[in-house]
């Protein structure tokens, strides 16, 4: 499969946020993550920091961290 785990980088905490995220979507302000089943976690005030695929892994922080 193609999905990607999403981590949520605060300080020295790396914290999981969705397991399988098929898709993510970049919104002024933040970014929606979608999983295959259709679950939607929107997280407001975030940017992505690292996309990477072969690990199938997408870390977050926040805006200008």
């Amino acid at each position: 499969m193609c999905e990607s785990s999403v981590y949520l980088v605060k300080g020295n905490e790396k914290t999981m946020v969705m397991q399988e995220a098929a898709r993510l979507q970049v919104f002024e302000g933040g970014v929606v993550c979608v999983s295959s089943l259709g679950e939607r976690l929107e997280l407001a005030d975030v940017e992505i920091a690292d996309a990477n695929l072969i690990k199938h892994e997408i870390v977050l922080r926040p805006r200008g961290a």
